[in-house]
């Protein structure tokens, strides 16, 4: 197995692991559960990005990781509908400015970005393997 092919596995793993944490603290940590739905999301693109030979730095958005792809790949767009994942990187884990906590994610929508993921993990995992 080459590095790219190990790498590629490894953010694949992590983004397994990541969206597991996210179902088991869904109810009681809403909040963690949404930036491990962000994280995994971020790991699914850095496989995608790694498997197209695209550098990509530390940055977490993950509409500029759909825009570094190159034009016409087919993940363009599924990685761009999850940019909406992207403000959990760090709204949920650090208070505003002014000191004020975020609302906390609502239940339906952990559960429809975890299965969401779930999905786009799937066919990750079939498409990159």
């Amino acid at each position: 197995m080459n590095v790219r092919t190990r790498r590629i596995a490894a953010f694949l793993k992590l983004a397994e692991e990541e969206l597991a944490a996210a179902k088991l603290l869904a109810e009681n940590a809403p909040r963690q559960a949404a930036y491990l739905c962000q994280q995994c999301a971020e790991k699914i693109a850095r496989a995608i990005l790694t498997d197209a030979g695209v550098p990509f730095g530390t940055g977490h958005s993950l509409e500029q990781m759909a825009a570094a792809l190159p034009d016409g790949h087919p993940w363009i767009e599924r990685i761009r509908s999850l940019e909406k994942h992207s403000p959990a990187a760090t709204r949920y884990r650090y208070p505003s400015s002014t000191g004020r906590l975020f609302d906390l994610p609502k239940d339906q929508d952990i559960h429809e970005d975890v299965h969401e993921l779930t999905e786009l993990l799937r066919d990750a995992k079939s498409e990159l393997s």
